[in-house]
């Protein structure tokens, strides 16, 4: 017995190894099936889906864009895009729009991640769109160095903050909260292969907890890789709680931090390039890489990552 003890004590990790192995390669496919989406939609319109609307409706972000480009064509067409005050009647059980955004389609949980399913009310994702560099949102308590008390401050590079651009002309990444324009890849000068456009994150670490189906909602585009990759938070509700890393930050519902790039993977998480590459990042890669990286036209050239 204790021979088959320690048989299956050595087994076990190994074991373990395979099953995160197998589930690494369904995200890394996952991601994927984004990139030939977005790519099929560029095709079609000449650029990426935008990540916003200015607010108006009918408030929807990119994952709803690229449903007609991952065979969810049917889902696509029984929204209404005309529904007026959009995400007031998102709230109201009886409206169409209200049961489709519970709608969660195959492509958008990483099976690692157990988080991928915190709020039943909305379809989750375990993906989000790119900021670039942007500088998270403040609140009311200053508590960390991504974060100043009751300013919307820059990034290094004189970026806008947490994507609220309508215009675009001062967003670094692929995307923003309400920019309605997006780019083409003409736009993404510093070169496809050196530009994060998706990656990954954890629902429950995020204080948007709407989920991929409104322009608003944490899988859109609330990720910045002002945040250093895998940086913890609080993974519960509610988020008023100081966090490990910056005690204090309960003043600011660990908001800005929520606005990072993390996964359940050990050591890193998986992200969809501009030109269709899916590159695993380890969660030690050099912060200043990782800025590069999160802009698309900053001009900076990256060596290896």
């Amino acid at each position: 017995i204790a021979i088959i003890a320690i048989l299956i004590a050595l087994l076990l990790p190994a074991v373990q190894q395979a099953r995160e192995a197998a589930r690494r390669t369904q995200c890394k496919n996952n991601l994927k099936q984004y990139g030939l989406a977005l790519h099929n939609y560029h095709d079609t319109y000449l650029r990426f889906p935008p990540g916003g609307q200015d607010w108006g409706n009918p408030n929807v972000g990119w994952q709803v864009r690229i449903l007609p480009f991952t065979e969810q064509t049917a889902l696509y067409g029984a929204i209404n895009f005309s529904d007026v005050n959009a995400w007031d009647r998102l709230l109201v059980a009886t409206d169409p729009n209200s049961q489709l955004r519970k709608r969660n389609v195959p492509y958008a949980k990483c099976p690692t991640d157990a988080s991928a399913n915190v709020d039943t009310n909305w379809a989750q994702a375990s993906y989000c769109g790119s900021l670039g560099s942007q500088r998270t949102p403040s609140a009311s308590g200053a508590c960390n160095i991504f974060m100043t008390a009751n300013v919307h401050y820059p990034d290094p590079g004189g970026q806008a903050d947490h994507g609220n651009s309508t215009s675009g002309t001062s967003l670094s990444g692929m995307f923003g909260r309400l920019w309605a324009d997006s780019p083409g890849i003409k736009d993404i000068t510093d070169g496809t292969t050196n530009t994060i456009m998706v990656g990954e994150i954890l629902p429950a670490c995020n204080d948007h907890t709407a989920g991929w189906w409104h322009y608003n909602g944490m899988a859109n585009a609330h990720a910045s890789t002002s945040v250093p990759l895998n940086t913890m938070t609080t993974c519960s509700s509610p988020y008023k709680r100081p966090t490990a890393e910056y005690p204090g930050c309960e003043n600011a519902n660990n908001w800005n931090l929520s606005w990072g790039f993390r996964s359940g993977h050990t050591g890193g998480a998986q992200f969809l390039l501009g030109d269709g590459s899916v590159r695993f990042l380890s969660q030690n890669i050099d912060y200043q890489t990782y800025q590069y990286l999160g802009r698309r036209a900053d001009g900076f050239v990256i060596g290896e990552f």
